[in-house]
């Protein structure tokens, strides 16, 4: 049986863990005992909806598409924490996504905030000089590089490296011993651990390009928008309007002359529903252009 500590960080679609939001990158990074990393294991996460705040975690559709779906990665994630305290930074909001991924395969597994560490909530014991209670407030204080916020493997790195300066600070035996003690006996589901490869980011073979046969627009022409664009939305509905143009908030029908998206490779029911019609998706930039 495994002993120590797995260090975790999830990206998501944003903050619902028990609605429609999902994981799309998870990360755990193995610590032992003495504040050591021993391995990593890092893959994206197809969602198999739109990505949410991309301009925050910056994953592409692009790569979320080619990665494997959260079931062909259950079991590897599994015996990654089976046996190991879960520890993130702020560790409630990584535990419940976790624990609702597998709770929708119906796999209830032993993640909870009161099961394992919580580096934010450590901080306040153990970093007294720290100017807030983010990640890389965190890090400064306990001189931990960050090397790229808001990407699950570097930030479980992080986190990791919180994890040390904390175990060099509390020495041994460790104020929460029971919890690794109790770790080692507690129940993980059986699963398939090599259904599926790791997936990292930036790694798709075929990036969005715009369509050639892009259609010029005409005045009543009817436009729909999908993701969360650089610009904010209503700045572009009002460029739209200014052109003559309709715009559809809610949805793609047969009419709709154009679908702009804050990335073309999403996985939205707008743009899926664009692709069955045969309605042309651009990007926001390219969108831009054919107003000019």
């Amino acid at each position: 049986m495994s002993d120590g500590y797995a260090v975790v960080d999830v990206e998501t679609t944003g903050f619902a863990a028990s609605g429609r939001d999902r994981v799309i990158e998870v990360a755990v990074v193995q610590v032992d005992r003495s504040g050591e990393v021993t391995s990593e294991w890092c893959t994206l996460v197809n969602p198999g909806r739109d990505l949410g705040p991309q301009h925050i975690h910056r994953i592409t559709a692009a790569d979320a598409r080619r990665a494997p779906a959260f079931h062909r990665v259950a079991g590897a994630l599994a015996a990654q924490l089976a046996g190991r305290v879960v520890v993130a930074h702020n560790l409630s909001f990584d535990a419940r996504f976790l624990a609702a991924e597998f709770n929708r395969l119906g796999v209830p597994v032993p993640v909870a905030a009161e099961l394992g560490l919580c580096t934010m909530e450590l901080g306040g014991r153990y970093l007294p000089e720290r100017t807030g209670r983010s990640l890389r407030a965190s890090c400064d204080a306990a001189g931990v590089r960050i090397v790229d916020a808001h990407s699950a493997l570097y930030d479980a790195h992080a986190a990791a490296g919180l994890l040390s300066h904390y175990l060099r600070m509390a020495g041994r035996p460790e104020p929460w011993r029971d919890l690794l003690d109790s770790a080692r006996g507690w129940r993980w589901p059986v699963l398939p651990a090599e259904l599926a490869e790791q997936v990292r980011r930036r790694r798709a073979a075929e990036q969005w390009s715009p369509p050639t046969d892009l259609p010029s627009l005409r005045v009543g022409d009817l436009v729909v928008f999908t993701g969360q664009t650089e610009a904010p939305r209503q700045d572009l509905v009002d460029r739209a309007l200014a052109h003559g143009l309709r715009v559809n908030a809610g949805y793609v029908t047969r009419q709709t002359r154009l679908l702009v998206a804050a990335d073309p490779d999403s996985m939205s029911v707008k743009a899926n529903t664009a692709r069955r019609y045969g309605v042309p998706i651009v990007s926001e930039a390219v969108f831009g252009d054919l107003l000019t």
